[in-house]
């Protein structure tokens, strides 16, 4: 799982005028894929996005390693994460694969340098 978390990771840094965080205008919207199929969010098991701001690179797989958490809406295939300034963010995803009867995680490292709007990203999770 290390290996899935460090390899999924955009290199490039903020800005030194965008410190992640919230109080914002951007939106992260965060896509749960498994062998190129986004999981949608199961109805008896939300799904979870845990960000951990100023860093694109993992700080452990703990809730409590994160600043922060978005639940996912049920029988949608994403999670908002709004109100979030510009900034690196570190995104932990979880998803319960309903076919698989499985629950599945993975990470991705982003900096954002767009200060309104929305980010899309596709977590590999495993």
């Amino acid at each position: 799982m290390a290996l899935i978390m460090f390899a999924c990771m955009h290199k490039a840094e903020a800005p030194p005028d965008c410190v992640a965080g919230p109080g914002g205008s951007v939106t992260i919207v965060v896509y749960a894929n498994h062998g190129g199929t986004s999981i949608p969010n199961y109805f008896t098991h939300f799904d979870t996005a845990f960000l951990k701001f100023g860093t694109i690179i993992s700080p452990g797989t703990k809730p409590a390693d994160y600043d922060t958490y978005y639940v996912g809406s049920p029988r949608e295939d994403h999670i908002h994460c709004a109100g979030l300034k510009c900034g690196d963010y570190f995104i932990y995803r979880t998803a319960w694969d309903s076919i698989a009867h499985v629950s599945r995680y993975g990470g991705y490292g982003i900096s954002i340098t767009q200060k309104t709007g929305d980010t899309i990203i596709n977590v590999a999770v495993n």
